[in-house]
């Protein structure tokens, strides 16, 4: 490569996922890059992550067709780096992010199955850490500082709420104080 080819690729340039089926498990992604390589060339991109250490880090596997910011080490095209990602509209915003009025701060992971883990600083019973599975009808346990809440999902399913002095089960069909 010459001076001039490595330092036209400096910076961040969007790329979109053709692939995460990475059969080393090290995070790789294979992306296309059309401004830098072209529509039709795709490479595999190394990611950039929080956390990376001997048994722990931050492990992430988007779905094909999500966009990445991608970068070049040394602006060589041939050492792609994924950094981040980029969203392509509202509809790339992970629904579970709703629960919570705009601008209250929150952290929102989330999967396409929409399986979910929300950090909220949601003022009332809304706030708190929620995992649910499987969207807003599947299982959850909910911690807020009101209760502490345990449900198998839907209307049908067992639950189980600690609220001040009281256990409620099954929404109420059994309280304990």
């Amino acid at each position: 490569m010459t001076v001039e080819t490595v330092r036209q690729w400096q910076g961040l340039y969007q790329g979109v996922v053709v692939s995460a089926v990475d059969e080393s498990r090290a995070g790789l992604l294979q992306v296309r890059v059309p401004e830098v390589l072209g529509e039709d060339v795709c490479v595999w991109a190394a990611p950039l992550t929080p956390l990376a250490g001997p048994d722990c880090g931050m492990y992430v596997v988007p779905p094909a067709g999500a966009g990445v910011w991608v970068q070049f080490l040394d602006g060589d095209p041939d050492r792609p780096v994924w950094v981040g990602f980029w969203r392509g509209g509202p509809g790339d915003v992970p629904s579970a992010a709703q629960s919570a009025d705009p601008g209250t701060p929150q952290i929102v992971l989330a999967t396409p199955s929409q399986s979910a883990l929300v950090i909220s600083d949601q003022r009332g019973p809304a706030g708190g850490i929620r995992l649910q599975l499987d969207g807003k009808n599947g299982p959850f346990i909910h911690i807020s500082k009101m209760s502490i809440e345990i449900s198998c999902g839907g209307p049908e399913g067992a639950s189980i709420k600690l609220a001040g002095n009281q256990v409620i089960i099954n929404g109420g069909a059994l309280m304990v104080q």
